[in-house]
Order: C-alpha cells, then sequence, then structure tokens
C-alpha cells in the first residue's frame, strides 16, 4: 500500500504537479495540496466576524561570520615602545622639535640655572664671559665637577730584591766582576745551608741591588754583607747594610705636651722624640723614613701631635704591631695611631729657614 501511494506520488511529481487542475480547471494540484497543509487558526470568543490575518512565515537572514583576528608579526611581540607616545609640542617649528627629542638624560635631569644669581655674577664679574659665568655659578651650588684621580699602575719593587746602598765608586767597581761575585755568594749560601741563591746582580743610583730566587731572611743579608764588605777594592765605609724594599707607611703620636720641660718656654724638638723612641722597646727595628714632624694640637692647646713616617713592609707588620700602643713620655701617657699620608707644605728653601 505505502509503495502504491509512493508511486502515484512520484508519477504526479513527475507530469509536473503545477500544471495539472483540479476543481473544474480552478485550481492546481499544487494549490490545493498546499492549502491543506496551511495551519488553521480558530476565531476568537466573542468576535466571531471579524477577520484573523493569515500567519506568514519569518526567515531570518544569518549574518556571515566576522572575519578572523590577524596573527602578531615577530616584530610585534613584546615590543614596548608602541605603547609610548611622544607629546605634541606647540612650537610648529622643525627644528625645535628635533633639539627637544635629541636631549639626553643627563641634560633633562640637569637643575635649572638660576637667572637671578647668574646676573649677580655678570654683575660682579663683568669682564667674565659666559662660559666662566657658568663654572663661578657651579661652584656656588656646588656643582663643580670632581677633581680626577690618577690610577698607578706601576709596580714596586719585589721582596726577592735585596737593596745595598753604596757610593758610586764601590757600585762601579763590584760590577766589573758581577758574575764571579754572584758565584761565590752562591757558595757561601749553600755553606750555610739555605734555599737561597743568588741569580743576578745590577746597579742602581743608590747602589747595586741583588736579586734572589726567595725572599731572603735577616742570615741570608749577613753573609751577602760579609762577603760584599770584605770584597777587594770596595770601601767598607760607604757601603751601608743590606735591606729589602719596604713602603711608607705614616704614624702618628697623640698625648705627648707641647712643653714637656721646666722651662714652659722650651717647645717639644724631634731630637726628644727620638730619645723617647729609642728608649721604648716597642719601637725596636724601626727604622724612620723621614724626620718627625711636631704641631700643636689647636693654637690654644698645650698638647702636641707627632707625625712619624717608617719602613714597613707591604704586609704592614711592624705598623699593626705598633698601632694603639701606649708609653710614657715624662708623666704623660702617649699612644701610637695610624695616620694617613701628610705630604706636608712646599717651601722654598731660600725663604723658609
Amino acid at each position: 500500500m505505502g509503495d502504491t501511494i509512493w508511486n502515484f506520488i512520484s508519477s504526479v511529481y513527475a507530469s509536473k504537479w503545477n500544471t495539472l487542475f483540479t476543481d473544474q480547471k480552478s485550481n492546481t494540484l499544487k494549490g490545493k495540496i498546499s492549502s491543506k497543509f496551511t495551519p488553521w487558526i480558530p476565531p476568537t470568543n466573542g468576535h466571531p466576524t471579524k477577520d484573523v490575518p493569515k500567519s506568514t512565515l519569518v526567515t531570518i537572514n544569518k549574518a556571515p561570520p566576522p572575519p578572523p583576528l590577524p596573527a602578531k608579526t615577530k616584530k610585534e611581540i613584546n615590543v614596548i615602545s608602541k605603547y609610548f607616545h611622544k607629546r605634541p609640542t606647540t612650537n610648529n617649528s622643525e627644528g625645535s622639535t628635533n633639539q627637544q627629542n635629541s636631549k639626553s638624560y643627563a641634560q633633562v635631569s640637569k637643575t635649572k640655572i638660576n637667572t637671578s644669581e647668574v646676573l649677580k655674577i655678570k654683575e660682579t664679574f663683568p669682564a667674565l664671559n659666559a662660559k666662566e659665568i657658568n663654572q663661578v655659578n657651579d661652584i656656588i651650588n656646588g656643582q663643580s665637577k670632581p677633581k680626577p684621580q690618577i690610577r698607578m699602575t706601576t709596580k714596586g719593587p719585589s721582596r726577592k730584591n735585596i737593596i745595598i746602598p753604596m757610593s758610586s765608586d764601590n757600585a762601579s767597581s763590584f760590577m766589573r766582576n758581577s758574575s764571579l761575585n754572584v758565584t761565590n755568594i752562591n757558595r757561601e749560601l749553600r755553606n750555610a745551608r739555605t734555599d737561597i741563591l743568588v741569580d743576578y746582580i745590577k746597579s742602581d743610583n743608590t747602589g747595586i741591588i741583588v736579586t734572589t730566587n726567595k725572599v731572603a731572611q735577616q742570615s741570608d743579608l749577613a753573609i751577602i754583607d760579609h762577603y760584599v764588605k770584605n770584597s777587594n777594592d770596595i770601601n767598607s765605609l760607604q757601603v751601608k747594610d743590606p735591606r729589602l724594599p719596604k713602603s711608607k707607611l705614616y704614624l702618628k703620636i697623640i698625648g705627648i705636651p707641647y712643653y714637656p720641660h721646666a722651662d714652659s718656654r722650651k717647645k717639644l724638638s724631634s731630637s726628644d722624640i727620638k730619645n723617647v723612641l729609642k728608649q721604648n722597646h716597642i719601637f725596636d727595628n724601626i727604622s724612620l723614613a723621614s724626620r718627625l714632624r711636631i704641631i700643636k694640637v689647636s693654637p690654644k692647646s698645650d698638647m702636641a701631635i707627632v707625625w712619624i713616617d717608617i719602613w714597613d713592609v707591604q704586609s704592614r707588620w711592624n705598623t699593626k704591631l705598633l698601632i694603639n700602643q701606649c708609653f710614657n713620655v715624662g708623666n704623660y701617657i702617649a699612644t701610637v695611631r695610624g695616620a694617613t699620608m701628610n705630604p706636608g707644605v712646599p717651601q722654598c728653601k731660600n725663604c723658609w729657614r
């Protein structure tokens, strides 16, 4: 039965059912079938005669989907500069705009110049030019450039060098047979069973310098000193004791009265300080690098400060032993302190007596 109906519908559709007429050719087959499937809307109560409009089918046109967002390129990723925009300037001239944009951070952060102060400097010093006025203004405001510091890159003498001060005649006569002297000194050092050997000997403005393979001890210095002073054509009176290279270190002694004698008008002298240093055991084996300098603590004070410069090894062994040491100067107790370099004030030898 179903197949028969389907075959009938198929034959009607195949024969173009829009051209088949029914109801005495007043209606087509398609229109009649469509009217059968149109929904019937019942009339509302109380208005049986009111025409009810037929419902119309609404078609919804779907909007096309939005286009996909473009992918970021590699250059746009993690770029911060695009979020910073330059502020528009009121001046339309290109020169001023380029000048403002070309300022460095140091120029922008620089403090503004006070015009009134500059005018006062100009009135006080009319002969100064603009650059000199700017320098004076920087000095007044504390903006002067710091003084350049020179970095010392020279290397000091090695501890393997033994310095023997002597006269130039003794040095020249000793250097004539330098190779023979090196052999003889090494023979005596081996006989003393030491590990020190002399590599070479050279002359210097102060005398001769003996270079060894290791740092020499006091016993080794005594052997070398004995050989040099007993050498032929050498005046031993013009030869000083051998020494290792040392550094100049600075100390000061506080707590000493400026008038230590019974006579209140007699000041403290350098000879008095040298006698005190010789009497104290803490200054044993300490050699002064320059003369002593004595000054008052203040113009109205009766106490003095003694500046002393000593020779010491680079490890500051002797200096560390002296710092904070106390000793007696009469009825007073003096203390040794560390100090910085005090080059003093240069004076003309013709004027300064």
